[in-house]
């Protein structure tokens, strides 16, 4: 009987392996990256500050390999969550709304490069389940209930649900309106908040938003803490210390004065093909981005200027030779580039930002939320 009970065990083993598949459900939300992915499978870690801006991703290629609760999850995306303390900063600010920016990696040796650059865990602390039909809403819904019991109502969302599983120490959000389902290991996260884009500001109970808010980006720069801030010229036709747009090289940035504290970025998208390219000086706030020349995005001579943001005037010195200046209201500023120059809402009762009429480029100038001239950019277009 015991040999018959080792050879059954031998047999599940085997078959297990050979299925290959993780139940997500059944995860501690504190293993290993390594144990969860495949090295020979296009792997990518990736900031994405749509799905969360503080944290880094791994999205994986193949996710017929993990099913949730019994539910197949092949088709849909699954990311699993890093803990990064670089990205514990004003990361929405600092890389504008939308940012994505992926870094493959082929061996331990390359994903141990990205961690440590990033400041990042080797460890996961929760995933994310894209569940894209209506089908998979209903399952997935139906599984948490059974497990766990009906979930509490997310007032910011139409029909959001989210569990707070202290025993487990985890949070369930369950955001169909959006197609996500969000499983975080919480040890080391706020008891009392929680925020992302798909969930709104969750209040546990004794909630302080701006206590949480400071937390999340605890390792930012204070603008007036910052040396040697880069001295900014901007003439009147928007080229920045005589780089011109749609004109000037990646070779020609590379040689200019400006050039200190930049790091050269390449995004990608899930096929791999070049999405982004930018030299992008966090410190400042202050980026620069190319169109890739017909050589490839190696070829810094044949890499051309098509904009520059520069997120935050405190972090720079900035001149204008149009007379603007930073500080400035809404109503000076267009004093100087005339009402009838502006697209949309001169008055700014209804955006933040003065489009500039200009055949050749996209220019934005930004204000604050006292309305004063803070941050702009300037983009050619197509």
């Amino acid at each position: 009987m015991k040999y018959l009970y080792l050879v059954v065990c031998s047999i599940l083993i085997i078959a297990c392996k050979g299925q290959g598949k993780t139940d997500l459900s059944t995860l501690r939300l504190n293993e290993s990256i390594e144990d969860l992915i495949d090295f020979k499978n296009k792997n990518m870690v990736e900031v994405n500050t749509v799905e969360y801006p503080f944290c880094l991703f791994i999205e994986i290629d193949n996710s017929e390999k993990f099913t949730f609760d019994g539910i197949d999850l092949k088709g849909q995306k699954v990311f699993f969550q890093i803990n990064s303390e670089r990205l514990k900063t004003d990361s929405i600010t600092k890389f504008g709304g939308g940012h994505f920016d992926m870094q493959g990696f082929k061996d331990k040796k390359e994903l141990a490069a990205i961690l440590k650059k990033q400041k990042a865990d080797p460890t996961i602390y929760g995933f994310r389940i894209e569940m894209k039909t209506p089908a998979l809403k209903k399952e997935i819904l139906k599984k948490l209930e059974s497990r766990y019991g009906k979930g509490i109502k997310n007032p910011n969302t139409d029909n959001g649900l989210y569990w707070n599983v202290k025993k487990d120490n985890r949070y369930i959000f369950y955001a169909p309106d959006y197609d996500r389902l969000i499983i975080l290991n919480n040890t080391n996260l706020s008891k009392t908040c929680y925020w992302d884009a798909m969930n709104g500001l969750i209040d546990f109970g004794g909630c302080d938003n701006e206590s949480y808010t400071k937390e999340l980006t605890k390792n930012r720069t204070d603008s007036k803490d910052i040396k040697d801030k880069p001295v900014i010229k901007i003439d009147k036709s928007w080229n920045i210390n005589g780089l011109a747009l749609g004109i000037s090289t990646e070779a020609d940035f590379v040689k200019s004065s400006l050039n200190k504290n930049f790091e050269r970025i390449t995004t990608v998208d899930s096929k791999g093909d070049l999405k982004e390219l930018m030299q992008q000086n966090t410190y400042n706030n202050f980026h620069f981005y190319f169109t890739a020349g017909k050589n490839g995005e190696n070829d810094q001579k044949n890499n051309i200027l098509k904009g520059y943001a520069i997120n935050d005037f405190e972090a720079v010195e900035v001149s204008f030779g149009n007379q603007l200046k930073k500080g400035m209201k809404g109503e000076d500023v267009l004093k100087i580039i005339g009402k009838n120059d502006v697209v949309g809402d001169p008055g700014l009762k209804y955006s933040n930002y003065l489009e500039i009429k200009n055949p050749a480029y996209k220019i934005n100038l930004i204000f604050d939320d006292n309305k004063l001239f803070s941050s702009m950019y300037v983009l050619k277009k197509e």
